[in-house]
């Protein structure tokens, strides 16, 4: 089952993670780190991108997301109102684009470990460089 506090805190996490353009290696450590944390097969490609998958039955399904963001995203101070709303302190971009797909598939891949049923194969590709 999904878990909204953890997702939320793993965005909160991912975005105070500076990734511009071309400077991804600290997000796509973190990335491959969390999911090996869950058990999962996890490497960055020889480009930079980050490539995970659990085995499962049936045909596979492909995640997708990108880690880096445009500028001014350095120093990201994310706001969040303890409710619904996460914003930028306003000096920054927030980096939601795409910070909050990755947040996705990592609670995609939490929720999956601990549910702990039969599932398809799950294949992740979180590029870099799309921005």
């Amino acid at each position: 089952m999904i878990d909204r506090q953890r997702l939320v805190r793993t965005f909160l996490e991912l975005v105070a993670i500076d990734s511009p353009s071309g400077e991804e290696d600290a997000i796509a450590e973190e990335l491959v780190r969390r999911f090996r944390a869950l058990g999962w097969e996890a490497r960055q490609d020889s480009y930079g991108n980050v490539l995970a998958k659990r085995e499962g039955s049936g045909e596979p399904v492909l995640l997708s997301a990108h880690m880096d963001t445009v500028e001014p995203g350095r120093g990201i101070k994310p706001v969040f109102d303890g409710e619904d709303i996460i914003r930028s302190d306003g000096s920054t971009i927030l980096g939601a684009d795409d910070k909050a797909g990755c947040a996705v598939i990592l609670e995609v891949a939490a929720s999956l470990e601990e549910d702990g049923g039969s599932h398809r194969p799950v294949e992740v590709a979180i590029t870099r460089g799309e921005e």
